[in-house]
């Protein structure tokens, strides 16, 4: 989605407007979204719209995942004790198995279909609050829900203001809350992108259950990984920061609002 201008502001279609960046700009210009924009104009301009197939893809997890999205919610839990549930669990949102965007990409290829797809899963195909459930329910139900050295994960809802409020333990939305899209302006349509096209050309997506329960088996045969453990994050400013909250700033949050 980072190739529309409108994105995530507004809701989106393969209509929308995209980042205005040339086809010829050097690599080292602008930010990597409208980039984005600029390579699909590359594309059209070098292989043209009858040659063309353009994949807009929505938020991407399962198993491998390495943004650490759902991987950090899912090792959050196998933490346990009282976690940090922000905002409305009845929010709804729109992510995507890769498996399945790839699967659509490969039959879409063998159609010979041209054109773009917006690609991800129907809006509102879980809520948070049923993302952060299942993400409880799948950790409990592979690690046992009575081990006395890691009590079973409490999700703790606070509300989207507190967090948001200025000071020094204010909360970065969607990436130290991985996937918090508070109810803003600025992320009005995070979780509306039209995928009617997509779906007409035969996009399928599995529940997300199914998702979580792969990419928990997934991670506990990894093993930890960096990029997933928040133990060792210093701030939210700098551009390289981990996913995810400081485990004592969470504390925090949660005695001071929960």
């Amino acid at each position: 989605m980072h190739a529309f201008a409108d994105w995530p502001a507004l809701a989106v279609d393969e209509t929308a407007p995209l980042h205005p960046c040339p086809a010829d700009t050097p690599p080292d210009q602008p930010p990597g979204n409208p980039l984005k924009a600029g390579c699909e104009r590359a594309v059209l301009e070098g292989f043209g719209a009858d040659r063309t197939l353009i994949l807009n893809s929505g938020l991407l997890i399962g198993p491998h995942e390495n943004g650490g999205r759902l991987p950090w919610w899912l090792e959050r839990m196998a933490r346990g004790g009282r976690v940090l549930a922000p905002g409305d669990p009845d929010r709804a949102m729109q992510v995507i198995d890769v498996r399945d965007f790839a699967a659509f990409g490969v039959d879409v290829l063998v159609a010979g279909r041209t054109g773009r797809f917006v690609t991800t899963a129907p809006a509102g195909n879980v809520t948070f609050g049923e993302f952060l459930t299942t993400c409880v329910e799948v950790v409990g139900a592979a690690t046992g829900e009575g081990d006395a050295a890691r009590p079973p994960a409490e999700l703790v809802w606070v509300e989207d203001g507190p967090l948001l409020a200025e000071g020094p333990d204010s909360v970065q939305p969607w990436s130290e809350l991985p996937l918090w899209a508070p109810d803003v302006p600025e992320l009005a349509g995070v979780w509306l992108a039209d995928t009617a096209r997509a779906r007409a050309a035969g996009l399928r997506c599995r529940p997300f259950a199914e998702t979580a329960r792969d990419t928990w088996a997934w991670l506990r045969q990894r093993g930890p990984a960096e990029d997933t453990d928040a133990d060792g994050l210093k701030g939210r400013k700098g551009a390289a920061q981990k996913t995810g909250i400081v485990p004592a700033k969470e504390q925090r949050l949660l005695a001071a609002l929960a």
